[in-house]
């Protein structure tokens, strides 16, 4: 099993499991977003027409950068991160301002943890991913 010559890199092998783990939670998002299009139409939500366009836009983004990770991985690392940082302030924003029900005190809805978990595994592994970003496309070619 090739490995990367720079000293604390992570394995071609982790590249590419932390790779599909981002491409998997790329495409539950993607579900999510299409299937709030589909049974609820398009700017369904009770929200302001910037916040319900993104969240529609997220329905391409997603799987774009799901793609992007495999094709063009730094572009689609880069979006990835894009993503998830301003997916997760957004939807803080929405529950804070309560668009849904007003917030309750230390506590945060499911989806939002899941999705600020996710996000925190982005931020801590995208550097390391990055790093070996060339060794995979080496590997590939």
């Amino acid at each position: 099993m090739p490995t990367s010559p720079v000293a604390g890199a992570v394995s071609l092998k982790t590249v590419r499991i932390i790779l599909l783990v981002y491409t998997i939670c790329l495409l539950v998002g993607t579900y999510t977003h299409a299937r709030g299009l589909v049974h609820k139409g398009f700017l369904a939500y009770p929200v302001p027409l910037a916040i319900g366009l993104y969240w529609d836009a997220l329905t391409v983004l997603d799987p774009l950068a799901a793609v992007l990770l495999w094709w063009r991985p730094k572009a689609g690392l880069w979006l990835t991160l894009a993503i998830m940082v301003s997916d997760i302030s957004v939807n803080t924003a929405v529950y804070l301002a309560g668009y849904f029900g007003p917030p309750v005190p230390h506590m945060v809805p499911l989806t939002l943890f899941d999705q600020a978990l996710f996000g925190l595994f982005v931020l801590v592994t995208a550097p390391l991913v990055y790093k070996d970003l060339p060794l995979m496309n080496d590997q590939t070619a």
